[in-house]
């Protein structure tokens, strides 16, 4: 081989050990050292292990930065089969993903890198959320929705963090211990659903799927195996009036799930929950993330505990060929009209 065709191919070499971004299947990546990996970065969040990613979206694959063979960045992607061809989607109980980085300083770079290899594999994404920040206007295939979600710093005491509740959250909190609720932990996630089934799930435009609480199951099944998970109830004179399912890793408690009664609602029974929750882990390292939906009724209950705002967004990318891409966009704009008749009617 010339001299020169070897210096090529040894500077090409070179140059993929330097950076490379790649994307992994789910059978190439090793648990040990994706989890490791999610719980050094600085965006580090329990939706993203790779326990969790294996219930609610099997299929997950994964784009990944490296230099010099080591990580820098990953990028998990939830995939799933649609118009017999791969795309990716949210999962239920998996309120964000996006990009995690190794430090602060090598995340922005990741993040543009990451979107702009993304539609090499993928010619739709549904709806993917993450933070993302300002690097959209260089990213022009993308539609991007600001959004936020309700977090509580837990690193005072509890005198202090209740003393920053609103006066109606207070007061409210005092009618919920007047009521005398029994507080319970459990094992067990059906009267969970039941009272979800009974209270809630007519009021959800096109009904819920029972595939969607066949997941909520292994989700909670999961939690329990990693010990990353906590449900309580309210129980008055024996019977279970409201409930609540928490999911406690990577220093973050989520209020993953809850439903009430009628009684339960008016007990307060559910801020009593959260409040119970709050105490338990008052002055320490974690944070309480609401999981806030984009609904103002359900954001200004959550703010009522002295809440600040986290931002994030959620994207959608859309290359399809014709007609699918026209049927799509059709599909997209009738459900963002649900949504906001649903968001609307909310009290």
């Amino acid at each position: 081989m010339p001299l020169k065709m070897l210096s090529r191919k040894s500077a090409a070499i070179s140059a993929r050990l330097i950076m490379s971004v790649y994307l992994l299947k789910r059978s190439e990546i090793i648990d040990n050292q994706w989890d490791d990996f999610i719980i050094i970065s600085p965006q580090s969040i329990f939706y993203a292990n790779s326990w969790y990613l294996d219930v609610v979206s099997p299929d997950w694959c994964a784009l990944v930065m490296e230099e010099n063979g080591r990580w820098q960045a990953v990028m998990p992607l939830p995939v799933r089969e649609k118009w017999f061809m791969k795309v990716i989607k949210q999962p239920f109980f998996c309120q964000l993903l996006g990009v995690f980085a190794a430090s602060e300083a090598t995340f922005q770079e990741a993040t543009l890198l990451f979107l702009q290899k993304l539609p090499d594999y993928f010619r739709y994404v549904s709806i993917y959320s993450g933070r993302f920040f300002e690097l959209f206007p260089s990213l022009p295939n993308y539609a991007l929705t600001h959004c936020s979600i309700d977090i509580l710093l837990l690193d005072l005491p509890y005198t202090t963090l209740k003393a920053n509740f609103s006066a109606d959250r207070k007061k409210n909190l005092k009618r919920a211990n007047k009521f005398h609720w029994h507080i319970e932990t459990s094992q067990d996630i059906n009267p969970l659903i039941e009272l979800f089934q009974a209270n809630h799930a007519d009021k959800i435009e096109g009904g819920v799927a029972e595939s969607a609480y066949d997941l909520l199951r292994r989700v909670f099944e999961v939690l329990k195996d990693k010990k990353s998970g906590r449900l309580m109830y309210a129980i008055k004179d024996g019977k279970i009036e409201a409930g609540a399912l928490f999911a406690i890793a990577n220093k973050r408690i989520i209020y993953l799930f809850n439903a009430a009664s009628p009684l339960g609602r008016q007990g307060d029974a559910r801020t009593l929950l959260i409040d119970w929750m709050i105490q338990q882990y008052a002055n320490s390292d974690y944070v309480f993330d609401f999981e806030s939906p984009e609904i103002a009724s359900i954001k200004d209950f959550y703010q009522s505990f002295g809440t600040k705002k986290e931002d994030y967004q959620s994207l959608h990318l859309n290359k399809l060929p014709f007609p699918l891409k026209q049927i799509q966009q059709r599909r997209r704009k009738l459900s963002e009209s649900f949504k906001l008749s649903e968001s609307s009617s909310e009290s």
